[in-house]
């Protein structure tokens, strides 16, 4: 049963009445009078709430621009972290590259006053190895018969001789041992005895 307010006296009355109990008001004639009128308390206007869920959706806004804008101060302080750090390996990098170049031409000054740097010096063509080889006397399969005179001087004698795969050379030196060597159009020494 729904209730109803008597709209002269205030108080509540039955929704089929059609006089008010206390006051004797005719309900049903008055037209101002609304039968379903319900004593439910009267719900507060949506005004508050939604200025509150505006005001509570403005601060996450505000919340979520702040916090980009700390990884974005993040990511700049990080980046340019980096670049110093890019920087100072740059540096040490080059001071490391200036180092070893200085190194190097230490050992190739030291390396030019020996006597396979002089011998470098005249054929530069000859490998740094061979060239200390060849200071040191040393004789190998491979070497070039240019080389064997520079250490030796002229052969006492060259002799050719062709088996069908082209011409061969046998160069002899008299005075040292081994005293003879071979090899072909390459001049490069095969073998010797």
């Amino acid at each position: 049963m729904s209730s109803t307010q008597c709209p002269k006296c205030k108080s509540i009355i039955n929704s089929t009445t059609i006089k008010c109990p206390n006051c004797g008001y005719l309900i049903k004639d008055n037209p101002n009078t609304s039968v379903n009128n319900s004593i439910a308390p009267k719900k507060p206007s949506n005004g508050c709430g939604i200025a509150l869920l505006f005001i509570f959706g403005f601060l996450i806004l505000f919340f979520l621009i702040k916090q980009c804008s700390k990884t974005e101060d993040k990511i700049d302080y990080s980046s340019k972290l980096d670049t110093k750090l890019l920087k100072k390996d740059s540096i040490k990098n080059q001071a490391r590259i200036d180092s070893i170049d200085k190194q190097q031409k230490i050992e190739e000054e030291k390396f030019s006053k020996t006597k396979a740097g002089k011998i470098h010096k005249k054929h530069p063509e000859w490998s740094k190895e061979d060239c200390i080889n060849i200071s040191e006397h040393k004789i190998w399969i491979g070497m070039k018969y240019e080389m064997l005179v520079y250490m030796r001087g002229k052969p006492n004698n060259v002799n050719t001789s062709n088996y069908g795969n082209g011409p061969n050379y046998q160069a002899c030196w008299n005075d040292y041992d081994p005293s003879c060597f071979y090899f072909d159009e390459s001049q490069i020494i095969t073998s010797y005895n």
